[in-house]
């Protein structure tokens, strides 16, 4: 029988996920120019369609089917086809012997992983593509590049056989989606019309809220159990959260014009909680606090000298010295959380 406890903590945590891309819809359209509300937030809900539809015939089974320990996927890259169309996959089978709960809740929690992840890059296409042409890229990126990290790093691929570690999303959601954001804006250039001014704030605000909501089932769902490590992960979200919040508040409070805005008190938090994604489940709350500060840190600088004639060179050095020190302590076995 099922852990109807577990049962009904992974639906809520998957709703919770699934609220993350709407609130991504409002975050970047209130942040483009006013011609480009609509056109960027209907980009984040094509994919709540599209992705569902790529994920229940071929994208779970391609992520989620076969292992390379086994010999049955395809060379730890891929999985194989025994799920497609979830096939096999019956209302009452159990994820794992372990974890008790229906399969088919996994697989939607990973589902709207799957559905914000593509949306994740929308925010690099404005003023740069067309709806058609996002479309077109949704379909192959998800086919070529998230369906095989996915299986590499969670469904018993070749990268999880070498022992990496991506508690919630950080290698197979964030990296991937913002190396694609990177290679697409040099691939099509510059934005026709160059507007950084947001449009509308408050519409930022809603989407910042309804995504730091979201994240605690996108962190603490991902243990897909009850027990401390799900504690954890929840209180490291938040903590990390905040502390890039206000680090990139005085940051900008102390530098440049001179004073604290909404805007970046909203960009800090999002960072904070992009990057304690992949550590959230491993380690302790001082890391937490200080991983959010480091990300505040290197963020800000980035977007700081981005605009400069240098600012490719320093913002990469930002970037760079930032995640060296995230790896150090998220190899520090002094600092991760003892289970």
């Amino acid at each position: 029988m099922f852990d109807t406890g577990l049962t009904a903590f992974m639906l809520f945590a998957t709703s919770l996920v699934m609220l993350m891309t709407p609130g991504l819809a409002f975050f970047y359209g209130g942040l483009a120019c006013k011609k480009n509300i609509l056109g960027v937030m209907i980009q984040s809900f094509a994919s709540l369609g599209l992705s569902t539809v790529l994920w229940v015939t071929f994208g779970y089974s391609l992520c989620f089917s076969g292992s390379l320990a086994d010999g049955n996927d395809f060379f730890g890259i891929y999985g194989n086809f025994d799920k497609i169309f979830l096939s096999n996959i019956e209302p009452h089978s159990v994820y794992s012997p372990q974890k008790r709960f229906p399969e088919l809740v996994f697989v939607c929690y990973q589902m709207m992983f799957a559905i914000i992840t593509p949306a994740l890059i929308t925010g690099a296409f404005v003023n740069r593509v067309t709806f058609k042409s996002y479309i077109f890229f949704l379909i192959l990126w998800q086919f070529l590049v998230y369906y095989p990290f996915v299986h590499m790093v969670w469904g018993g691929g070749i990268l999880q056989s070498l022992g990496v570690l991506d508690f919630a999303g950080g290698i197979v959601v964030h990296a991937t989606a913002g190396f694609a954001a990177l290679a697409s804006i040099r691939f099509v250039g510059s934005r026709k019309i160059r507007d950084n001014v947001p449009s509308n704030i408050p519409l930022v605000a809603v989407g910042t809220a309804l995504l730091w909501f979201g994240w605690y089932g996108f962190n603490a769902g991902s243990e897909l159990d009850l027990d401390g490590v799900t504690i954890s992960a929840f209180i490291n979200t938040d903590v990390a959260a905040s502390f890039a919040a206000i680090t990139w508040l005085l940051l900008e409070w102390n530098t440049g014009a001179k004073k604290p805005t909404f805007v970046g008190l909203m960009t800090g938090s999002v960072a904070g909680l992009a990057t304690i994604t992949p550590a959230s489940g491993y380690v302790t709350i001082p890391v937490a606090m200080l991983i959010g500060v480091i990300a505040a840190t290197g963020c800000w600088f980035a977007v700081r000298f981005k605009h400069r004639k240098t600012g490719t060179t320093l913002s990469m050095f930002g970037a760079y010295t930032a995640w060296v020190a995230l790896w150090v302590l998220y190899y520090s076995d002094s600092l991760l959380l003892k289970q």
